[in-house]
């Protein structure tokens, strides 16, 4: 039977009280398109209310003006085009040098097949930050088909994915859903994790999460008002802010997903399932606290 995540105290960073600016967390965003805009923005203020000094949204230029308006917390960036490229990754490799994680992901929104004509693929702009930026990374949303293009493993930096059930079946390319009460899902994911040196957070009603030594636990906090979109941005946030923190990846997963889920549960006393992924956000220091 595998193990339900109750108590994730000892899995939180301790913070200094003598810390300085930047000592608890930079952490690089990397997202947006001419489609999403609002998916950085969350991950963002995931990113910020869990807890991280810095928060930089790397964004296409056509996000870049409202993406700086939204919030002055941010340090926001911009980069040619309506979405990622490789020529624009080149770039946030040699400004990700600064950075503590990176989250790449949110908003990217469809990610042509490597090796197109133009050379200029969503996929192939993960590709060049992920081979080249050797910092704690997140892979969400889109941004996770890219390690199918990944010739060798493991990377050289720890990585957690954070897919939902049908971006993990596009991963493994099989038509499955993981259940703690079907053994075989259970190992096919612990031997994803084992074989990728990845750690793979899982969401849906019941988080799976698993490490790349090969244990799994399961995370039962949250509710169905968590299917609001942008949900998964602000958990992806939360996780780069805890690899910032020096987290092992594991334990920034398990300790996420606890984290929100447990936000959403008093949202959920408070609003019903009426409640947005800001919301989310916005609860996290209380939760925390």
């Amino acid at each position: 039977m595998l193990k339900i995540i109750k108590n994730i105290k000892g899995l939180l960073p301790k913070r200094d009280p003598l810390s300085h600016k930047g000592d608890n967390g930079r952490v690089l965003i990397v997202g947006g398109s001419i489609d999403y805009f609002g998916a950085p923005i969350l991950a963002g203020l995931g990113a910020l209310y869990s807890g991280a000094d810095l928060v930089h949204l790397y964004v296409p230029e056509c996000n870049f003006d409202v993406t700086r308006s939204m919030y002055p917390d941010f340090i926001v960036r911009q980069y040619a085009g309506e979405r990622l490229s490789e020529r624009a990754a080149a770039e946030i490799v040699k400004y990700g040098k600064k950075m503590d994680s990176v989250l790449i992901g949110p908003g990217l929104g469809a990610t042509a097949t490597a090796g197109s004509s133009n050379g200029e693929t969503v996929v192939e702009g993960v590709l060049e930050i992920i081979k080249n930026l050797h910092i704690p990374t997140v892979l969400d949303a889109n941004a996770i088909s890219a390690l199918k293009n990944v010739e060798k493993f493991p990377l050289q930096q720890p990585v957690v994915i954070t897919p939902h059930h049908n971006e993990f079946r596009n991963l493994i390319d099989r038509e499955i859903d993981v259940e703690d009460k079907d053994s075989k899902s259970i190992i096919l994911l612990r031997s994803i994790s084992m074989d990728l040196h990845i750690n793979v957070l899982l969401k849906g009603p019941r988080d799976y999460i698993s490490s790349e030594e090969g244990h799994v636990e399961i995370n039962t906090t949250g509710n169905a008002g968590m299917t609001v979109g942008g949900s998964g941005d602000v958990l992806a946030g939360v996780v780069a802010t805890f690899l910032a923190q020096r987290s092992e990846g594991y334990d920034a997963a398990r300790a996420a997903a606890y984290l929100i889920g447990k936000a959403g549960d008093k949202l959920k006393k408070k609003k019903g399932y009426n409640y947005s992924s800001s919301d989310l956000a916005f609860m996290l220091p209380e939760v925390m606290s």
